[in-house]
C-alpha cells in the first residue's frame, strides 16, 4: 500500500503503509506534511479516494484544525458517497452529517480511473475545478488494480 503525496506541485513524497505502525501515526504525518508545506494559515487540499478509512480520518483532523482549509475529497460517485445511509459497498461513503459537520469538507465527482463505474457527465472538468488551485493533492485510490495506475496518471 503506496500513498503518494504531492507537495505544491514540487515535491511528491512516497509513503509505505505496511511500515507505518498505525492508521493515527499515518494522519499524524499526513498532517504534520501539510502545515509545513505552506508558511500559510488555510490551504486548498485535493483528497483522491478519501472517502474511505484514511480520507475521512484526515479530512476530519484538517476540518478540526480551525485553519480555514479548503478539503476536496475526488469521488468515484458523490451522490451516493454524500447520501444520509450507505447505499453500496462497492463505493466509499462519508455521509449527510459528516459533511455538514465538516462544512469545509466537498465531494467532487471524477473518473478515478474507473471509466465504467461512471454515470452521467458530472466528472468532467475536474482537474479544472479541483486541481488548478490546488496546494496540496494526497492520493489515497486504493487497491491493487490497473485503476490505481490509471487514476494516479490523472492527479499528476
Amino acid at each position: 500500500n503506496n500513498v503518494s503525496i504531492l507537495v505544491e506541485r514540487k515535491i511528491t513524497i512516497m509513503l509505505n503503509l505496511n511500515t507505518l505502525k498505525s492508521l493515527k501515526v499515518f494522519i499524524a504525518l499526513i498532517s504534520s506534511l501539510l502545515v509545513l508545506s505552506k508558511p500559510i494559515l488555510s490551504l486548498n487540499i485535493v483528497i483522491a479516494g478519501g472517502t474511505g478509512q484514511v480520507g475521512r480520518n484526515l479530512s476530519s483532523i484538517l476540518h478540526n484544525q480551525n485553519k480555514g482549509h479548503q478539503i476536496t475529497i475526488l469521488a468515484r460517485n458523490a451522490f451516493l458517497a454524500k447520501a444520509p445511509a450507505r447505499v453500496s459497498g462497492d463505493f466509499g461513503w462519508l455521509g449527510e452529517s459528516f459533511l455538514e459537520y465538516h462544512n469545509s469538507v466537498k465531494l467532487r465527482d471524477w473518473d478515478g480511473g474507473d471509466l465504467l463505474d461512471i454515470v452521467g457527465c458530472d466528472w468532467m472538468g475536474w482537474q479544472d475545478d479541483a486541481l488548478k488551485h490546488a496546494d496540496c493533492v494526497v492520493n489515497l485510490v486504493g487497491g491493487y488494480t490497473e485503476q490505481r495506475v490509471m487514476a494516479c496518471e490523472r492527479i499528476v
